[in-house]
């Protein structure tokens, strides 16, 4: 049987007794509802005279932990990506019954065959979910390794995130696809361009932010957030702040980004008072996620609509990333770890995939 305990410091502890173990087992939730589910998946399987491993070999007397309060003190401990926050928030209510104790090779695989035949994620979205809450584990081995003594999800083969043809074939018999990596590789063309050019005409805000991120490789939320005191001409440089991969990083302007910003900053010099020194208008300053989230959406949106108009078939805004990192590429000879410092890529590896220069760029160096 299962008993809950409530703690004055709003835990709540789950106490299971049963003829199979040689003696009580204790975890501790968060709430109350997650103490409850758990003592009754536990429950469940002592009623079927499964006992798992964790619980068959307790040497070390240890309390579980729940992987949710693991979450909850490396993300109030750490100074965590907000992508990685984001991350951990998604997977969380997945993984509310799991504890630490049933943590191992096993539960990895079977975690990840789950996204993948379950839910049917893509491979990408796989690595992003297996790396934050890797990090996670990783941390909780450092911090409590009384607690943790090992990270399953770091045992994993390389190419976990592929769907493999058995995965393939149980999808295809439930009537769903299998999900492959579909790197993106769009280039803007100069004529695209021009015509992009030509609708933001009249739209001095989308085309200073347009302009900028094809001259920097920086992300959209990382234009739009931007504020006057992190641009200095005279250093020719913007400073970042715990941009996406929570890294701060200096980002080099070049030429025509200087004489862009320089002639957006006088002309736009009230305006910019006015909004407290946020150099655009597509955001309040608030660092709430719902309110960021919302004014991406609508730039996104905005952009949906000047691509539409100048004709440019399948252009996101985030290609000008790619587009821009390919000019660093062509246009300098910066070495891989140099531009991986621009545009902020912590895996040099990854950014490779940003090298797609074009063939008649490389012709022009053959015999």
């Amino acid at each position: 049987m299962s008993t809950i305990k409530s703690f004055p410091n709003g835990k709540f502890q789950v106490r299971v007794t049963n003829k199979l173990l040689d003696k009580p087992f204790y975890a501790t939730f968060d709430a109350r509802d997650q103490a409850l589910a758990y003592g009754a998946h536990l429950e469940g399987l002592l009623a079927q005279g499964i006992v798992p491993n964790f619980l068959l070999d307790r040497r070390h007397g240890l309390e579980t932990w729940t992987i949710s309060r693991c979450m909850n003190e490396y993300l109030r401990d750490n100074s965590v990506p907000v992508s990685d926050a984001k991350l951990l928030h998604t997977i969380r209510p997945s993984l509310l019954t799991c504890t630490t104790g049933f943590l191992n090779y096993d539960w990895a695989e079977g975690w990840i065959r789950e996204m993948k035949r379950v839910q049917n994620l893509s491979p990408s979205t796989i690595r992003h979910r297996h790396g934050a809450l890797a990090r996670c584990f990783d941390w909780m081995i450092r911090k409590h390794p009384e607690i943790m003594a090992q990270n399953p999800l770091r045992l994993l083969k390389r190419g976990f995130a592929s769907y493999t043809e058995e995965d393939s074939q149980l999808l295809i018999a439930l009537g769903k696809k299998p999900k492959f990596d579909v790197e993106r590789d769009r280039r803007l063309d100069t004529d695209e361009e021009k015509r992009i050019h030509k609708i933001l005409a009249g739209m001095p805000d989308e085309k200073a932010i347009f302009c900028l991120a094809l001259e920097t490789a920086m992300r959209m939320r990382e234009c739009y957030t931007l504020n006057v005191e992190q641009v200095s001409l005279k250093k020719k440089t913007i400073h970042l702040e715990r941009s996406k991969n929570g890294d701060n990083r200096q980002v080099p302007l070049s030429s025509t980004a200087i004489s862009l910003l320089d002639d957006y900053l006088m002309s736009h010099a009230k305006d910019i008072k006015g909004r407290e020194g946020r150099l655009f208008p597509f955001w309040n300053g608030s660092r709430n996620e719902y309110e960021l989230d919302i004014a991406t959406s609508d730039l996104s949106r905005t952009f949906r609509g000047v691509f539409i108009d100048a004709e440019v078939v399948d252009l996101h805004f985030h290609d000008l990333r790619h587009e821009a990192t390919c000019r660093l590429y062509e246009k300098t000879k910066l070495s891989d770890v140099l531009i991986s410092k621009i545009t902020g890529h912590r895996d040099v590896g990854m950014l490779q995939r940003y090298a797609s220069l074009r063939g008649s760029d490389l012709a022009i160096h053959l015999w």
